[in-house]
C-alpha cells in the first residue's frame, strides 16, 4: 500500500468514525445530559464548543500524521546502550530519561511532538473510531449490550488499548535501534524492560 493510499484511508476512517460518533450521540443525547465524554461531563461544554474542541484535535492529529507519513523524521537515538525504558522516553522527549517522563514532560522539539503524536494518537484516534462504531452498533441493536455498557467499560477499553498502540509501536521501534546500532541482536526485548 502506497502512502498516499494508506494516509487516505486512516483520514477517511477518522472522519468518518468521528462523524458517526457525534452523529449518535445527538440521537442519544440531543442535549448532552447522557454525555460522557470530561469535555461534557467536567468541564460542561455544550455542542459548539464540543465540536470546534473535537474539530481542531481531529484537524490537528490529521496534520501530525500527514508529516509523519510524507516528512518524516528521525526519532531513535544514535547512541548505543539505551535501555527500552530510556528509549522510550527519547523517541518522545529526544533526550535520556525515564519511560515515565513522557506522562509529565513535553519535548523541547515541536517537530519531534508533531511526529511521535502522528505516529501514535492517530493510531490511537482509528482504535477509538472503531471501538465507538462497535459500541454504538451495539447500543442501537443489542438490548444485552445496553445492561453492561458503562463509560467505565468504554473508557477502559480506550486506555489500554491506546497504551498497548504505544507500546507495540515503541517495541517495533527499539527493534530497529538495536539493529541499527548492532546491540543485543538476539536478546529479548523483556531483558533491556526496567
Amino acid at each position: 500500500m502506497t502512502k498516499k493510499t494508506k494516509f487516505t484511508i486512516t483520514t477517511a476512517w477518522i472522519l468518518l468514525t468521528r462523524s458517526y460518533d457525534a452523529y449518535c450521540t445527538n440521537q442519544l443525547t440531543p442535549d448532552l445530559s447522557k454525555e460522557s465524554n470530561p469535555l461534557v461531563s467536567i468541564l460542561g461544554m455544550t455542542w459548539t464548543p464540543l465540536l470546534i474542541t473535537l474539530g481542531l484535535l481531529t484537524i490537528y492529529l490529521i496534520y501530525a500524521y500527514y508529516i509523519s507519513v510524507f516528512k518524516p523524521k528521525d526519532l531513535l537515538p544514535t547512541e548505543k546502550g539505551y535501555s527500552f525504558s530510556e528509549f522510550v522516553a527519547f523517541t518522545y522527549l529526544g533526550r535520556k530519561d525515564n519511560w515515565t517522563a513522557i506522562f509529565y514532560k513535553l519535548p523541547k522539539d515541536l517537530n519531534r511532538f508533531n511526529h511521535w503524536m502522528g505516529h501514535n494518537l492517530t493510531q490511537g484516534l482509528v482504535f477509538a473510531g472503531l471501538v465507538s462504531t462497535i459500541m454504538w452498533l451495539l447500543i442501537n441493536n443489542s438490548d444485552y449490550y445496553q445492561t453492561i455498557h458503562s463509560a467505565t467499560l468504554i473508557y477502559s477499553i480506550l486506555i489500554i488499548g491506546c497504551l498497548a498502540i504505544i507500546y507495540n509501536w515503541n517495541k517495533t521501534m527499539f527493534r530497529k535501534y538495536l539493529a541499527a546500532t548492532n546491540e543485543n541482536k538476539n536478546e529479548p526485548l523483556t531483558a533491556h524492560l526496567q
